[in-house]
């Protein structure tokens, strides 16, 4: 679920937020959207309810079709469907999942069929392997749709920081690219690793009392610090930040790799 959520907010703020690739999304007078140029020309026609801003030249746009990525020129590259993937986000998205005919698959920038429909489900690629759900397990497979960890997980996440979580008979522990089980599965919930320390859960998962984190570990399992983390994002340049209430009205706090507070907002 704060996985969702997350995503979801991520999204939001890149929608909001974002504009760039030089063509500037409007509404006109029916709430439709479309694009123009930095000297105000029409490029997209707005015939699109929902649209996106433009992110290395790829936007996401729906219709009462559903949903299509178009690119600066307004060219739609896949058909119509359910959301695509690793538009808004940081990921390697040189492949774009793409969902057709209730199965998953890959496209590329221009909107080429690089692994076929045939997945349940699948995530975005990272560190070189994306997690599909084969059946109803999880595994995850290389860019040439190599199997490379079999489907054997109730749920995943993306690798990062080279490991990924992985969840096994209700509890969360982590694997690296091998499938090797580094640590193991005992956690309620967990985020990802980065810059080497990972935030987890080991309390019963409750979103209003007592955080969706309270410990934070290295890629050992050690304990480094403990602590009730919301929305916890992880560390970049030593610093990561999280919400001290899962409800935003708390304040937003900035630690240390060791849980020192550096500064809140």
């Amino acid at each position: 679920m704060k996985i969702r959520l997350i995503l979801f907010l991520s999204l939001i703020y890149a929608v909001t937020y974002g504009q760039h690739e030089n063509l500037i999304k409007f509404q006109d007078e029916n709430n439709l959207n479309g694009y123009k140029n930095d000297k105000g020309e029409i490029i997209v026609k707005p015939i699109y309810k929902n649209a996106s801003v433009f992110n290395q030249g790829l936007a996401l746009v729906s219709t009462d079709q559903g949903w299509t990525i178009i690119d600066n020129n307004g060219n739609q590259i896949v058909d119509f469907g359910g959301i695509p993937g690793a538009i808004y986000s940081n990921l390697e998205y040189e492949y774009i999942r793409h969902k057709v005919n209730d199965k998953w698959g890959f496209v590329d920038r221009k909107g080429n069929v690089v692994i076929d429909y045939q997945y349940v489900d699948s995530k975005d690629f990272n560190e070189g392997l994306a997690p599909v759900k084969i059946k109803n397990k999880w595994g995850f497979i290389d860019i040439e749709n190599k199997l490379v960890i079999k489907p054997i997980y109730e749920n995943v996440h993306l690798f990062s920081d080279s490991l990924a979580a992985i969840q096994l008979n209700g509890k969360w522990g982590f694997i690296d690219k091998k499938g090797n089980l580094i640590i193991e599965p005992k956690y309620t919930s967990v985020y990802s690793f980065s810059e080497g320390l990972c935030a987890v859960n080991t309390h019963p998962f409750n979103s209003a009392n007592g955080g969706w984190a309270n410990e934070v570990i290295d890629k050992n399992g050690k304990v480094i610090f403990t602590g009730e983390f919301y929305i916890f994002s992880g560390y970049s340049n030593g610093i990561a930040n999280y919400w001290e209430g899962s409800d935003f009205t708390g304040k937003n706090v900035f630690i240390d790799r060791k849980g020192k507070i550096v500064k809140t907002e």
